[in-house]
């Protein structure tokens, strides 16, 4: 038998002596190991509230989530929120090579809207190349903190939103483009979002069954497609607003709602306020083009 390969472990923690009462993102560590040994054993049920995400650079490790056992190999990244259920590990039986990884721990109230986005979207565990904006800041962050770049927390907390941002953002699959399946799907919303379009008639436009559609547009997007659609009305409902005197009924039916209190209900749900009122705040402030 060879010589085993010893742990290699590069990690920096952070405790800045002046920092703000309640931080909305905190940096609290970040590192690149290499681990070869069954002590490397994390059992998340008992550890502080914190957010942590681990991206394998080489080899591969084992997470143990809703009770399977799922391998962790190149390219893939896990994030995990503290205390919970999860428990990972390096398993000597089934790996000869060492788990290789970069690994960010953040916590703070702003953390758990971009953890519950990035989960819903992509899943706990999700393969990300080398080249992903997150990952290469992830590179950037331990090279900061191990040439003692990282000198206090407000530094800290805007490198760690920077972080959240980019791994959220999907910048990588946007820059690839879209499916066919999904450039159809836009441009015949695009083409017809001034009509009645439900998406079981979308779908079978499309040619497939409405659970994969919508499940397909969300994960590519980031969006479900009645949202993606509601946007696209909504866009050109402000538009009408900003730039003509329409009234309002007129507006809702050339964009696709079946009545004006439709078209008021869903305009206050995601603008937060009332069609009338916006047109008058949006003539005030003098914006020409709106994007939502």
């Amino acid at each position: 038998m060879g010589t085993k390969l010893k742990d290699i472990c590069d990690g920096y923690a952070f405790h800045f002596l002046e920092d703000v009462d309640i931080p909305a993102v905190e940096l609290m560590a970040v590192g690149r190991e290499s681990r070869n040994d069954r002590s490397y054993f994390w059992d998340n049920r008992d550890r502080p509230p914190a957010f942590l995400f681990q991206y394998t650079l080489s080899g591969s490790g084992t997470l143990k989530t809703e009770g399977e056992a799922i391998k962790v190999d190149a390219g893939k990244g896990f994030f995990l929120q503290f205390p919970d259920k999860e428990i990972y590990y390096f398993d000597e039986n089934n790996n000869e090579a060492p788990w290789e990884f970069l690994y960010i721990v953040i916590r703070g109230a702003g953390v758990m809207p971009y953890y519950q986005y990035y989960v819903k979207r992509f899943g706990k565990i999700a393969s990300l190349s080398l080249s992903h904006p997150a990952i290469l800041k992830l590179f950037d962050l331990h090279m900061l903190a191990k040439c003692g770049r990282i000198r206090n927390a407000f530094v800290a907390g805007k490198e760690a939103f920077d972080f959240l941002c980019l791994l959220c953002s999907g910048e990588e699959e946007v820059s690839k483009g879209y499916s066919s399946l999904i450039e159809n799907a836009i441009v015949y919303m695009e083409q017809n979002f001034q009509k009645e379009l439900a998406l079981s008639s979308l779908a079978e436009y499309l040619g497939v069954s409405q659970s994969h559609f919508s499940r397909e547009f969300l994960k590519e997007t980031g969006e479900s497609p009645v949202r993606f659609l509601a946007k696209l009305r909504l866009e050109k409902a402000i538009s009408l607003l900003n730039t003509t005197d329409m009234h309002l009924e007129e507006i809702s039916g050339v964009c696709g709602f079946s009545d004006c209190n439709y078209f008021s209900k869903v305009f206050r749900k995601y603008m937060k306020v009332s069609p009338g009122r916006f047109r008058k705040q949006i003539r005030r402030e003098g914006y020409v083009n709106v994007r939502i």
